[in-house]
């Protein structure tokens, strides 16, 4: 009689991506009911921002002292600069994606690390951007949201982004994602 070999658990990510404001985060609180980790990129970015930080280090030296403040990146600043023109916003992506690359596979071996045994693992990463060479190489499959412009614009009242800023990310993040 043959002997069973154990097989590695089952794992399953599914990326979740979408512009600001489009519903990921609902969405993922939605998996997690449903038994899948939620990995969120951002967080991630946040981390990156702190003083000290690879993320805020590349920043200042890339973009200039003005966009860093004793704590962390100044995102407002930054995100007004970067919107005038679609180049910068590029150049930051092409900073700060490897960096958020390199935490998210660490979160990811951890959670695999964390499940064995349980079978599947069920993994959901949350990021803007999940193209094939960063974050996307990731995921077995992508679940795209969106939402209208008016309904995002609704839900992002009170974050302190003006109309005209947020409807030109929505505009290079639309041209980006699809």
């Amino acid at each position: 009689m043959k002997k069973l070999i154990p097989t590695q658990p089952r794992i399953f990510i599914l990326g979740v991506t979408g512009v600001i404001g489009s519903g990921k985060s609902v969405f993922c609180k939605a998996l997690q009911k449903l038994g899948f980790e939620w990995v969120e990129a951002d967080k991630f970015v946040h981390q990156l921002y702190v003083c000290g930080q690879p993320g805020y280090l590349k920043i200042k030296e890339k973009f200039g002292e003005k966009f860093v403040n004793s704590a962390e990146v100044d995102r407002k600043k930054l995100r007004e600069f970067i919107l005038k023109n679609p180049k910068r916003i590029r150049t930051l992506n092409e900073l700060i994606h490897p960096l958020v690359v390199v935490e998210v596979n660490k979160k990811v071996d951890q959670l695999v690390r964390a499940g064995k045994g349980k079978k599947p693992i069920l993994i959901c990463i949350e990021a803007v951007y999940l193209d094939k060479k960063n974050l996307g190489k990731f995921v077995d499959k992508i679940i795209t949201m969106d939402a209208p412009d008016d309904v995002i614009l609704e839900r992002l009242q009170g974050r302190g982004i003006k109309k005209g800023e947020l409807l030109a990310l929505l505009k290079f993040q639309r041209k980006n994602i699809y």
